[in-house]
C-alpha cells in the first residue's frame, strides 16, 4: 500500500498561513489599542494636573484675571482626552474584528487538520488490516504446510 498523502495539504498550508496572518493582525491591533490606552491615561493625567494647577492658581490674589485662560486650557485638554477616548473605542472595535477573523481562520484550519487526521487514521487502519491479513495468510500457509509435511518444523507431532 502506498504511503499516506493528504491531497488537500496545499489548502491546509494556505489556511495555516491565513491563520498566522490573522494572528499577526490581531497582535498589531492589540499593540495599537495598548498605545491608545497609554494616550488616554496621559491625557487624563494632564487633565487632572491642569485641574490641580488651576485650583492652586485660584488661591492666589490675581487669580480672577487668569481664570478664563485656565478654563480654555482645561477645555483644550478635555477635548484631547475625549479624542483619545474615541480613538481607544475605535481601536477596541478593530481588535474585536481582528479577534473574530483570527477565530474564523483558526476554525477553518482546524477543520482541515481534523480531516487530515481522520484520513490518516483510516489509512493506518487499512495498513493494519492488510498486515493482519498477510499474517493470517502466512499462518494459514504454515499450518497447511505442517499438516502436509509432518516432519517439517511446526508439523504434526505424535501422529
Amino acid at each position: 500500500m502506498r504511503p499516506f498523502r493528504f491531497r488537500a495539504q496545499a489548502a491546509l498550508d494556505l489556511r495555516t498561513r491565513e491563520m498566522h496572518a490573522a494572528q499577526g493582525e490581531l497582535a498589531r491591533a492589540e499593540a495599537l489599542r495598548a498605545a491608545a490606552r497609554g494616550r488616554v491615561a496621559a491625557a487624563a493625567g494632564a487633565l487632572a494636573a491642569a485641574h490641580d494647577a488651576t485650583a492652586e492658581r485660584m488661591r492666589e490674589r490675581d487669580a480672577p484675571a487668569h481664570l478664563e485662560w485656565y478654563r480654555s486650557w482645561m477645555a483644550g485638554l478635555a477635548q484631547v482626552h475625549a479624542a483619545c477616548l474615541q480613538s481607544l473605542a475605535a481601536c477596541d472595535a478593530v481588535v474585536r474584528q481582528a479577534a473574530d477573523a483570527c477565530r474564523q481562520a483558526q476554525v477553518r484550519r482546524e477543520s482541515l487538520a481534523r480531516l487530515r487526521e481522520r484520513l490518516r487514521d483510516r489509512h493506518t487502519a487499512a495498513l493494519d488490516a492488510e498486515e493482519r491479513k498477510l499474517l493470517d495468510e502466512l499462518g494459514a500457509r504454515r499450518h497447511t504446510a505442517a499438516r502436509v509435511e509432518p516432519g517439517a518444523p511446526g508439523g504434526a507431532r505424535g501422529s
